[in-house]
């Protein structure tokens, strides 16, 4: 990625928080990034397409941060914590700061509802890696690391919209990571 794709990007991000997908417009962006319009779309084309690279790179960032501090976890359980503050906890955080600004990408353009779903498949195989060293205990249960992987993205990206305040995030998140451990048996050894 160049340098002007990202400081575009960022600054697209930034106008899709502060004023929502649908009434930001190329000029704010453009405004935001310092960059000319012809510029802006010359670089990407048009609004949707700036929603599915803005989504495509806080997933890979999100996602690279999350995989970099799993090198210091040794635990399911510390596993567990690192994805979820990596990923729901930083994006409720994100959707607090907003006008609602995943909802109005998500509901803006088929583009960005597309790219949404690739970015769960993403956060899928993350899990199923994580789980997979607790497929004998899985089984157990007729279940496979990727079942439990696609239960625990489609739980977490719903709890970044119905959960009250942080509080009750981080209750919420502890009552799913105490259920995957016992699902898992892992809470033995975490």
């Amino acid at each position: 990625m160049t340098e002007t794709e990202e400081k575009i990007i960022g600054a697209a991000i930034r106008t899709f928080v502060r004023y929502g997908a649908r009434k930001t417009a190329m000029a704010d962006i453009a405004s935001e990034a310092g960059v000319s319009r012809q510029t802006l779309y010359d670089t990407f084309g048009g609004k949707d397409e700036l929603i599915v690279a803005s989504i495509r790179y806080i997933t890979d960032q999100n996602l690279r941060a999350v995989r970099e501090n799993l090198a210091g976890c040794e635990t399911l359980a510390s596993q567990l914590e690192t994805y979820f503050a990596g990923t729901v906890i930083k994006s409720f955080e994100l959707l607090q700061s907003s006008v609602d600004a995943e909802n109005e990408v998500y509901n803006h353009s088929k583009a960005g509802r597309a790219e949404i779903e690739r970015s769960h498949e993403k956060h899928r195989e993350l899990l199923t890696e994580l789980l997979s060293p607790h497929s004998k205990a899985l089984a157990e249960s007729d279940q496979t690391p990727r079942q439990l992987a696609h239960l625990i993205v489609t739980v977490v990206m719903g709890l970044k919209y119905s959960a009250k305040n942080r509080d009750d995030l981080d209750a919420l998140l502890a009552s799913l990571k105490t259920a995957v451990l016992c699902v898992t048996n892992a809470n033995a050894s975490s």
